[in-house]
């Protein structure tokens, strides 16, 4: 399986962004490929076979949905006619500040990483498909990236950066405003599942429980106890302990000094960072740096 790197499509490492409107023909077939960056994929027309996480769906006009990096997926046209086709190809780092303020939307959440995470159930349909106004609404934001990104006028980042953003929150609200009954069917276990993986992705984030516990429509109380069930540890422990999986990572790789480690990871209190980390390996940062360097 091809992996499309990220070098190939942003011509500029500084501001990873890439659109084009792409026509899949007739008869054409686009091989499972994954790729390291994000893809947004907005159906203009058509009716494509598409493959992914080991399902098969029919495309069709309106359809929304989301590809996170690392994700196999590919594309078949054996109907009798063409499908066109938006690919919105982006780093999360180009909205890296605007993140925080996004995560605080529970909708955000949903559309952009509980959605695609929640795609490997067989209940859960992977896709958005718009109404009429909604697509109108998408596509002129579309059209604007698509334009801003081609004519590379002074300010164009700006601009990108302003759409792409207006554009997610206005999927996630349209998401929001009617959840699919498939999502209804999906088990608890499958929800605790999706936010578990969100906190492993954003374990450098501030959320708090009440926030994890709406993700999944429980309350504090319910999803503190079944989180527990599946995971053995308290949800900020949990955290935590990814956390501290990175720094480690961190502290064995490079040369970082400890404070910028304890920033990188989510952490700005140094004094609570070095008593975290000697809680969970037994060490201060400064001699598991060492130790591990020793050992090689």
């Amino acid at each position: 399986m091809t992996t499309f790197q990220r070098q190939v499509y942003f011509a500029d490492q500084q501001f990873p962004f890439f659109i084009d409107k792409y026509t899949i023909r007739k008869g054409e077939v686009i091989p499972p490929h994954s790729h390291d960056f994000v893809e947004l994929v907005y159906v203009v027309d058509g009716n494509a076979t598409h493959e992914l996480a080991d399902h098969t769906y029919q495309l069709s006009t309106g359809d929304v949905f989301v590809i996170e990096p690392g994700v196999s997926h590919s594309y078949s046209c054996v109907g009798t006619e063409d499908t066109t086709v938006y690919n919105v190809l982006f780093g999360l780092e180009i909205i890296k500040r605007e993140l925080e303020s996004l995560t605080q939307l529970p909708s955000f959440i949903d559309f952009f990483y509980l959605a695609p995470f929640l795609r490997k159930s067989v209940a859960f349909l992977p896709y958005h498909s718009l109404k009429e106004l909604e697509c109108l609404a998408i596509e002129q934001h579309l059209a604007t990236l698509r334009y801003e990104y081609d004519a590379k006028h002074e300010g164009f980042e700006l601009i990108i950066k302003t759409r792409l953003i207006e554009m997610m929150v206005l999927l996630s609200r349209f998401h929001s405003e009617r959840r699919t009954p498939a999502t209804d069917n999906l088990q608890d276990a499958d929800w605790i599942a999706a936010v578990k993986n969100y906190v492993e992705q954003h374990y450098n984030q501030l959320f708090t429980l009440d926030q994890l516990a709406r993700m999944c429509g429980m309350s504090v109380s319910s999803f503190t106890s079944k989180w527990k069930s599946a995971t053995g540890l308290s949800p900020m422990a949990f955290k935590q302990r990814v956390q501290m999986q990175h720094a480690c990572r961190l502290l064995d790789d490079t040369s970082r000094k400890v404070l910028d480690i304890a920033h990188e990871i989510g952490m700005n209190d140094i004094s609570f960072f070095n008593k975290v980390f000697r809680k969970h390996t037994g060490l201060s940062p400064r001699t598991y740096r060492q130790r591990s360097r020793q050992l090689d």
